[in-house]
């Protein structure tokens, strides 16, 4: 079983941003602990801001250590997908995540901002590695970090079959009701992928996420999507993609 890694930086800052180009690297080997703080001194690297105020201006970061301190954590993001994959052999995809950095180096929160992966216990899996981070401080304010790997189980990896998104989009008129408690009012379109086993369950299911305070509405969708029972789509997984409105 292997999972493909790519790395997809991007910092933020004052005055503009540094991206790098993706990189692929070598297949995960066994978890490993988060990358340690680095030791920096913020004035020594950012200069002197001569009293100009920056607060609410998104800070920066050095590329090359945060692509250092995203490469020792990736095992560990990838230990995420090689644990669920052994329940979901079908399961593959894209996740995007953003990290946003705290002034003091601390990750405050992080996102799944894209996901065609389609089970939220790896992304969330992912999301508390991410948040086990340590950045340097970042110069003038808070900076944010994107992050994305494309998981596949490898070549003898047997992809999951399609099934119509209509037929999930019907089942999903009876739980209407439960769904819009869910979002307390929220009618931001939520793009969820699922899978739907033979025996008509479906066993995971996943979505991107508007903004970090929409975590607790988007479990409660999801919770309500796994309560589904649909059709079987015979001997093997089925997947698809819906936009719930």
């Amino acid at each position: 079983m292997r999972a493909r890694a790519l790395l997809l930086l991007l910092l933020t800052g004052a005055c503009g941003g540094a991206q790098t180009q993706p990189t692929t690297p070598a297949a995960a080997p066994p978890a490993q602990a988060p990358a340690a703080p680095i030791a920096t001194t913020p004035t020594s690297r950012c200069g002197s801001t001569q009293g100009m105020s920056i607060e609410g201006q998104m800070g920066s970061l050095d590329p090359a250590r945060v692509r250092r301190i995203l490469r020792d954590a990736e095992p560990a993001m990838l230990a995420c997908y090689t644990r669920r994959v052994e329940a979901l052999p079908c399961l593959a995809g894209r996740v995007a995540l953003r990290i946003r950095v705290g002034e003091d180096g601390a990750v405050r929160w992080a996102i799944p901002t894209e996901s065609t992966l389609g089970d939220r216990a790896t992304e969330r899996c992912m999301v508390e590695t991410a948040a086990t981070l340590r950045f340097e401080a970042p110069c003038g304010g808070e900076a944010e970090v994107a992050y994305s790997l494309d998981l596949d189980g490898g070549p003898d990896r047997r992809p999951a079959t399609d099934v119509a998104a209509q037929r999930v989009e019907t089942a999903l008129r009876t739980r209407r009701t439960a769904l819009a408690t869910c979002r307390h009012g929220d009618h931001t379109p939520l793009r969820v992928t699922l899978y739907v086993a033979p025996d008509g369950t479906i066993p995971a299911a996943g979505a991107a996420l508007s903004s970090h305070e929409a975590t607790g509405m988007t479990d409660c969708v999801l919770r309500e999507v796994q309560a589904l029972r649909l059709p079987t789509p015979g001997s093997w997984y089925a997947r698809t993609t819906v936009t719930i409105p």
